[in-house]
């Protein structure tokens, strides 16, 4: 096991703020140019404003309609930054970014004490630097939340029970296990029951006296009841309000039928198909961590060899990435982002194996000076490039001037949550879905109308609209079907 460090070879609190000011700057860049990506991006940002002009921030809403895909701390995140900053893309992505600023500043730090400073450092730089954080610390979703307080949970859990095997220090395992507790529960708060994997970590890891009941009854009441506690503040309300719907919707559909069954196309469907996917994640880590994953190998090996001993911090992290990666490997809904929060434990053991294999320190260097150019440039001029093919975007924009607050607001063969954030930026009305059948009441009706349809659903209706209303063509590319299209406005004043 490795001892702590002294002092002198930890990172000052001045050297954290300047890593932690590096890094948010580092994840902002071009997040004021891109238009929210559907389909995630839209829901959470606009479900923080509704939750916002609704004053009620128990029970988030989406256009309208409750939604109970998620728990509630990026919604009150997002609504923070919207109150700071107004409500906008860049205010919305702005607590992604803070929180992997955050988790850099904290593997820093708890690196530090294991590994050495400069093992912290790079730690901090290997997360923030690979392509899974880069993209995910630009995203308004809840992911980078959720990693933050895993990673924390994981640091204090690894403090509590480090002095309760070494030191025998009560104090300072009463004081962590209270940290631990907090940061368990704002996991939950984040994303959910995922939140909840440094307790395996602890559990499986070996720790001497973890699994002692009677000697360590009353710190393991005291995490339950801080976490549930937490918890609990919001969630009774948020049952009691919805009749038990946020657990029914938010637990058994968004994470029980998930795990049985692929949502929104994300899964191989079938036993063979989900047989074939059993590897997605051991492939998918190669793009996700690139570059560090060149190293994973080494690391691997190294990591291993050091978790024979019970206890060891190698076999703690390790512990943590093959809970992470097992877990959701035996799901059946797959993305490659859903092993994010492995990565802050993979970027420590990928900095000790570092220290101990003696690699040259110029190719850690030319790794990493290479990702942040190819951020920059990506950042500041693909983004503004890539950011003029977005059809939704480009509709706004032609229709910006003949919008008004009154104006009632509906879509025909063209549904994404991206319309709604961008069209109540100047309409109170929220999103009706139409078909053809239903298009020419609704256009009748009195009041000032819009509508966005694709161009073959303006063919079929242009006969029968009024040689006064206006009507404004866009056209660009779907990011999510990876197609162009061609949308439509029609506008009724």
């Amino acid at each position: 096991m490795h001892d702590r460090h002294p002092a002198a070879d930890r990172i000052s609190a001045r050297q954290l703020a300047l890593l932690f000011a590096a890094a948010l700057v580092f994840h902002c860049l071009g997040n004021w140019s891109l238009p929210l990506i559907d389909r995630d991006e839209p829901r959470f940002a606009e479900a923080s404003r509704e939750m916002l002009a609704r004053g009620d921030f128990v029970v988030p809403f989406f256009n309208g309609h409750e939604r109970f895909d998620k728990p509630p701390l990026i919604y009150w995140l997002q609504c923070g930054a919207f109150r700071l900053l107004g409500e906008n893309e860049f205010a919305a992505r702005l607590p992604s970014a803070i929180c992997a600023a955050l988790v850099a500043v904290a593997l820093a730090a708890w690196g530090a004490r294991l590994f050495g400073a400069t093992a912290g450092w790079r730690a901090a730089i290997i997360f923030s630097t690979c392509l899974q954080t880069i993209v995910h610390a630009r995203a308004a979703v809840a992911d980078m939340a959720m990693v933050l307080f895993v990673t924390l949970a994981a640091w204090a859990g690894w403090e509590w029970r480090h002095a309760a095997s070494i030191s025998g220090d009560a104090r300072r395992q009463w004081k962590f296990c209270a940290a631990f507790g907090v940061a368990l529960a704002f996991a939950f708060l984040a994303k959910g029951p995922i939140g909840l994997l440094p307790l395996g970590m602890l559990w499986w890891s070996g720790f001497p006296g973890v699994a002692a009941p009677r000697r360590y009854a009353a710190q393991w009441i005291a995490v339950a009841v801080i976490a549930l506690g937490v918890v609990a503040l919001w969630g009774i309300p948020a049952l009691i309000r919805t009749h038990g719907e946020f657990a029914a919707i938010g637990l058994g559909k968004h994470v029980v039928e998930r795990s049985i069954a692929p949502m929104e196309g994300h899964g191989g469907g079938g036993i063979w198909g989900y047989l074939a996917s059993l590897p997605f994640f051991f492939i998918t880590v190669w793009a996700s961590f690139f570059p560090w994953a060149i190293w994973l190998p080494g690391t691997v090996r190294h990591a291993f060899t050091r978790a024979a001993a019970r206890g060891s911090i190698e076999r703690y992290l390790l512990t943590g990435v093959v809970l992470c990666f097992g877990i959701f490997t035996l799901l059946r809904t797959k993305l490659p982002h859903y092993t994010l929060p492995a990565f802050p434990f993979l970027a420590l053991l990928v900095a000790a194996w570092w220290r101990d294999a003696a690699r040259p320190d110029a190719t850690f260097r030319r790794a990493t000076i290479a990702v942040a150019v190819a951020t920059l440039v990506t950042c500041l001029i693909g983004v503004p490039l890539v950011a003029r093919q977005f059809p939704t975007e480009l509709l706004y924009r032609e229709a910006e001037p003949l919008l008004r607050r009154d104006m009632a607001f509906a879509t025909l063969e063209y549904d994404e949550p991206s319309l709604v954030w961008i069209f109540r930026r100047r309409l109170d009305a929220f999103q009706t879905k139409l078909d053809h059948a239903g298009l020419p009441a609704w256009l009748a009706q009195p009041g000032p109308r819009c509508v966005v349809l694709t161009e073959s659903a303006l063919e079929r209706v242009q006969p029968q609209l009024d040689p006064a209303w206006t009507v404004i063509h866009a056209a660009g590319w779907h990011p999510v079907k990876g197609r162009r299209v061609r949308l439509a406005l029609i506008v009724k004043p």
